[in-house]
């Protein structure tokens, strides 16, 4: 009996053992593995990705960004930075075959990568010229300049405004940009004196938005545009038949004239052709053969058309001018301008190109372009001749045409207005 009770016993002890044991192992392997998973958390870490600027890696550079100042130079700015004369001469003399260092424009941004582990070393200047491009100046021991472009991406955009005050005030008042004023201007220049609009007057328009890195760079062209003026409807629509993007009206007739109306942005005319002047300055009679637009110091001058710059120079009483042979009947002059731009005597231009800024050199007592327009030698009113239009779209395209109207007409109509009357939309007529 002892013995069978002490057999009992000693089975519930090995039990008793044996769960405990089980219990303990399972018991410890939970702690271990909740200890691991703990562990893993805590210590862990997340990779970082590489920030990179203009393809450089920002973790091995410091950074200085600034803006080009007046009278500065590319040596100005790098010598505190501990790059040689040396250098700065190779740089020079490398980098005209791509964007010569003398070539920096005031308020262009920079940015400089430097080491500072001793002294400051810098070891590649960036410099920015416009919205979608940017130069590398590499300065480490391997000397280069590259010129690199940022990816642009066009998109389509809509438009419609009303007039209360003017052009400029209705497409600023929904965020438009300066260019998109201009464009709209340049384009019914010679349908519409933008400077006599009437309130109530009204536009649509279906045009390009370049943008970097989402953000706007400018615009691209105007896919189309309707202008109700005075209660008379202007159509306008891009069509390229191989020879450039033109305009045409419904009918395939050019709309544009092979002259801008204004080659001054944001001006009026301060005076017009007049045979029997009295000179401001002079303060004697002298004709005055040329219309003056007055607009702010700097405003961009562009070429009235296509052509060739036969002149580009100062004498005392044009200031800075420049000259342009449109054909063998028309020649174009540009006076008192505050600064040329970087196209040269014999280069050729195109309609809209800016060739300088408007200023008040020569005999001038206020800032503004004196416009002066040869007809066969002969200096005559720009504002009374009757130019040529462009070329008028050829019969071949006009099926092509045809669907490109109804296409943009849809897109014309689709824009949301709360003001124009439905019997006079696009969509309607």
């Amino acid at each position: 009996m002892n013995k069978k009770i002490a057999g009992i016993a000693g089975t519930v002890l090995v039990a008793v053992a044996v769960t405990f044991f089980i219990f303990r192992s399972q018991t410890k392997e939970v702690v271990e593995q909740d200890f691991f998973e703990e562990s893993d958390e805590a210590f862990i870490e997340e990779p970082i990705e590489p920030q990179f600027k203009f393809g450089i890696p920002l973790e091995l550079f410091e950074t200085e960004e600034g803006k080009i100042k007046r009278n500065q130079t590319f040596a100005d700015i790098l010598l505190p930075y501990n790059l040689s004369h040396q250098d700065i001469y190779s740089i020079d003399r490398i980098s005209k075959n791509v964007h010569s260092a003398r070539s920096l424009v005031v308020g262009k941004p920079y940015t400089i990568f430097y080491t500072n582990d001793s002294i400051k070393r810098a070891s590649f200047f960036v410099y920015e010229p416009n919205n979608t491009e940017y130069v590398i100046y590499q300065l480490t021991d391997s000397l280069a300049v590259y010129k690199e472009t940022r990816k642009v991406e066009v998109v389509e955009k809509t438009m419609a405004g009303l007039i209360t005050v003017s052009l400029d005030h209705s497409i600023r008042e929904q965020g438009g940009s300066a260019a998109l004023v201009n464009a709209v201007a340049d384009l019914y220049g010679w349908q519409i004196d933008m400077r006599t609009l009437f309130k109530g007057d009204w536009f649509k328009v279906v045009y390009e938005e370049r943008l970097v890195d989402g953000k706007p760079v400018g615009i691209g062209n105007i896919i189309g545009a309707e202008f109700n003026y005075r209660n008379n409807d202007y159509k306008a629509y891009g069509y390229n038949q191989g020879d450039g993007l033109n305009y045409f009206d419904e009918e395939g007739r050019s709309n544009q004239k092979a002259f801008l109306r204004y080659p001054v942005e944001f001006s009026r005319i301060s005076s017009r052709y007049n045979p029997n002047r009295i000179h401001p300055v002079l303060k004697s009679r002298r004709p005055h053969l040329g219309t003056d637009f007055a607009a702010d110091r700097g405003t961009p001058i562009k070429a009235a058309g296509d052509g060739i710059i036969t002149e580009r120079g100062f004498t005392k009483g044009n200031g800075n001018y420049v000259k342009i042979k449109h054909n063998s009947t028309y020649t174009t002059g540009y006076l008192h301008m505050s600064k040329f731009s970087n196209l040269k005597k014999g280069q050729k231009v195109k309609k809209g190109d800016v060739i300088g800024y408007v200023g008040k050199t020569g005999l001038a007592t206020g800032y503004h372009l004196c416009f002066r327009f040869w007809k066969r030698g002969q200096q005559v009113d720009f504002l009374a001749e009757d130019l040529p239009s462009e070329t008028h779209l050829k019969e071949e395209y006009m099926i092509d045409f045809e669907t490109l109207v109804q296409l943009t007409d849809k897109k014309l109509s689709d824009i949301p207005t709360d003001w124009v009357d439905s019997s006079i939309s696009a969509s309607n007529e």
